[in-house]
């Protein structure tokens, strides 16, 4: 049997296919020497452009080495390129206080993360199969998760920049893999500390999974059955959220989050915020929402605050030294910004991750047209000043009462970033620009500010 039938025996998923990449993406598998990732390898063997990744952690001493030159006598045989990376996991959970298990991981992910930059490889797969689905499940049942973390482990998610993992064993249980490599006769390693009850997740696996299994042998396909289409109820409710912000914005109304179904709303909450809110916190958001009061604000964890004012709901992110405030024009704006008070002008194009840095940075972000043969004299950006106007509707609008700016705490609309020229206000975020100025607009400006 070829090795593409027998992984549609075993309900092995296409990676590529998974991760939306077409035929023939260079692909890496994250090879331990366990039965898993052995089985995963040999699955995969007949792919074109696979390597194999093993990571020594420096830890488990002498079978750490015995796992590394195993794995690099199985990729001789079966002629698959072989790295072999070294992370000093002791060492990582002692300078950030995290369990060795924690560091080891995040050391292997960063670690495999820079090697594929380098080779150009953007999949990883791993060999998390059914029965680690099940354990994860029940992991988070006993936090008290809600449908998210009931997924369990999502078949693809994100590891770099143009990077991800895929994991094609999930819909596989351990027995099925087990059998599998006793029929090809491949062997394997086994981690010591796999059989010791050290963790709440060797405990499942170890005493909890063999009861379950023994009112239900086929609980790890049940589980995994059971991930799948809470994964699909997951993805469509926050499709339901991200429609929502893409017509509200980024500062919805306290009226329409209030008319959105709770489990819409904590789905809106996740993506507005930088983390995802705690149940406490979510009910404070939520009495914070049916309260009477027209103005409020409250802390959240990671330097947030969310602000309610004029009806209007906004993110506030007190990120340390980041200013106040930043206008943004194209390279080849007329003129040069001078520097904002407390804050910088930038003159360039952002790239793609730039803008989003600065998006991830600032609660406001707005846009205006200018046309550049409208303008007199150099531009420049700076923050409001007493008595300032601009000329709108063949009227001079007072700056500081404009209506369209009544969502911003006075404090905040004291230091938003104004555009000016040597003639006056040309353009102001969320208000008007001045008559006449983007009729023929062929610059754009980028107003972000906190």
């Amino acid at each position: 049997m070829t090795a593409k039938k027998q992984a549609s025996a075993l309900n092995v998923l296409d990676p590529l296919k998974t991760a939306g990449y077409p035929a023939g993406t260079p692909m890496a598998v994250a090879l331990s020497g366990g039965a898993d990732s052995v089985a995963l390898l040999h699955l995969m063997r007949a792919c074109q452009g696979l390597v194999a990744v093993h990571v020594h952690h420096g830890i488990r001493a002498d079978e750490a080495d015995r796992d590394a030159d195993f794995c690099r006598a199985l990729c001789a045989e079966l002629h698959i390129p072989f790295y072999l990376l070294h992370v000093n996991a002791p060492a990582v959970a002692s300078e950030t206080g995290e369990s060795l298990e924690t560091a080891a991981r995040d050391a292997r992910y960063e670690a495999i993360s820079a090697l594929m930059h380098e080779k150009s490889i953007p999949v990883l797969l791993t060999a998390h199969h059914a029965d680690d689905q099940l354990e994860t499940m029940l992991q988070h049942l006993l936090r008290g998760s809600g449908t998210r973390g009931l997924c369990g482990i999502p078949a693809c998610r994100a590891l770099g920049e143009g990077q991800v993992v895929v994991r094609p064993l999930l819909g596989v249980p351990k027995s099925a893999l087990l059998t599998y490599l006793q029929e090809q006769g491949l062997t394997f390693v086994t981690d010591s500390t796999n059989e010791e009850i050290c963790c709440q997740r060797n405990f499942l696996r170890l005493r909890v999974l063999p009861l379950l299994q023994e009112l239900q042998p086929n609980a790890p396909l049940m589980a995994a059955r059971c991930a799948e289409a809470l994964t699909g109820d997951e993805q469509y409710l926050d499709s339901l959220a991200a429609d929502f912000l893409a017509r509200e914005g980024n500062t919805p109304t306290r009226q329409a989050l209030l008319a959105l179904p709770r489990p819409v709303l904590v789905r809106v909450l996740r993506r507005l915020l930088p983390e995802p809110p705690s149940a406490k916190h979510t009910e404070a958001i939520c009495a914070m929402l049916q309260g009477t009061r027209q103005s409020a604000t409250l802390s959240l964890p990671q330097r947030v605050t969310l602000q309610l004012r004029r009806g209007r709901v906004s993110v506030i992110k007190r990120e340390a030294g980041v200013p106040p405030c930043v206008a943004l024009l194209r390279a080849d704006a007329l003129g040069k910004l001078s520097d904002l008070p407390n804050g910088i002008a930038i003159l360039g194009t952002p790239s793609v991750s730039e803008q989003e840095a600065l998006t991830a940075r600032y609660a406001y972000h707005a846009t205006a047209g200018i046309d550049r043969a409208a303008l007199v004299g150099e531009l420049h950006a700076r923050t409001r000043k007493a008595g300032d106007v601009i000329l709108s509707g063949h009227m001079h609008k007072t700056v500081r009462r404009l209506g369209c700016l009544s969502h911003l705490l006075p404090a905040v609309r004291a230091r938003m970033p104004l555009l000016c020229d040597d003639d006056g206000i040309v353009a102001i975020p969320f208000g008007p620009t001045r008559d006449g100025v983007a009729k023929n607009a062929d610059l754009t400006v980028h107003f972000y500010f906190n």
